[in-house]
């Protein structure tokens, strides 16, 4: 059972490492860093912030 499991997790993780290469005959560009506009800022850094927090939070209150 646990060999059989070992085998499946091995590989599901060869899949992803080789979905996850980039073809080779398409330029891919450099990438830019993200512009620290206000609407970023709130988009990537603080509504995760506060899903994260929120969750926490849900977390502790249910288990009481």
């Amino acid at each position: 059972m646990i060999k059989k499991a070992g085998i499946f997790t091995f590989l599901l993780f060869v899949t992803a490492v080789a979905m996850a290469q980039a073809p080779s005959g398409i330029p891919t560009g450099t990438p830019e860093p993200l512009e620290l506009t206000l609407t970023n800022i709130i988009v990537y850094i603080v509504l995760p912030v506060i899903i994260v927090i929120l969750y926490i939070y849900w977390r502790r209150k249910r288990r009481k």
